[in-house]
């Protein structure tokens, strides 16, 4: 497999909760849900490419890790799977495995109940520090004044 000859696809590409210019590539209604680079992976071999993860970050959104590399074509030039010319295609069908793929069920729960616990958290904590900053006064809020270096009147 010749790696400047592959396609790349970010999960970013796929995401309905994205915008386009945040990276979305196909459109919103074909896009899918919060995927990973996992679900893309296991649905390329589902569709018989081969393809490898690598560990890259995306430049527009660089805290999720992971992308993917597909070979399209035989060495000939030739698609490997007929029903998958280019890489638009490729997307569209893999946004639309992925709600289909076996760890999404299982996965789901587990996801929203972190993003619940994450909400709680960022929650709890502004509405924590916000009655503590009232409590304690309005000059608890204020920095420490900052000293000024030199000499005064020299430049």
């Amino acid at each position: 497999m010749n790696p400047d000859r592959r396609v790349i696809v970010y999960p970013q590409y796929l995401d309905s909760t994205k915008t386009v210019a945040e990276g979305r590539r196909i459109p919103k209604t074909l896009a899918c849900e919060d995927p990973f680079t996992n679900e893309l992976y296991d649905c390329c071999k589902l569709l018989k490419l081969e393809s490898q993860i690598e560990a890259k970050h995306y430049p527009r959104d660089w805290l999720p890790k992971g992308r993917i590399r597909v070979q399209l074509k035989g060495e000939d030039g030739k698609p490997i799977n007929p029903e998958i010319p280019d890489r638009r295609t490729l997307m569209v069908k893999l946004a639309e495995l992925i709600p289909k793929h076996p760890g999404r069920a299982s996965g789901k729960g587990r996801q929203q109940t972190t993003a619940t616990k994450l909400m709680e958290m960022a929650g709890g904590g502004a509405a924590g520090s916000g009655s503590g900053a009232g409590s304690s006064g309005a000059g608890a809020s204020k920095p420490a004044p900052s000293k000024k270096g030199g000499k005064k009147g020299k430049k």
